[in-house]
């Protein structure tokens, strides 16, 4: 991990895009069920917020190896609620149809 700005940029990024596919979703698709993608969207910020705090504040700091691991393992977490809020909105999307 270069940057923990960089970092959060592109935490920010994810969690960005995914709320605009179900602010998107919403707008668009007109039998969804507005609960079910309300609670997408607040799981999206809280999502968003939870990982930054985690960059923000490592464990073991003086250690460079476990922070290296700390960092990567959190890219695999990110990865993971990521894909998970995105096969949520999916069904969702299917389920309507």
């Amino acid at each position: 991990m270069a940057k923990k700005r960089i970092l959060k940029k592109n935490i920010s990024y994810i969690a960005g895009e995914l709320f605009t596919d179900a602010l998107l979703c919403t707008l668009f698709v007109k039998d969804i069920d507005k609960d079910a993608i309300e609670a997408i969207m607040s799981r999206i910020l809280d999502m968003e917020s939870s990982f930054i705090a985690r960059a923000n504040h490592p464990d073991a700091k003086d250690n460079k190896v476990l922070v290296k691991e700390y960092y990567k393992k959190l890219l695999v977490d990110l990865e993971t609620e990521a894909n998970a809020i995105g096969l949520d909105l999916e069904k969702l999307n299917q389920d309507t149809k």
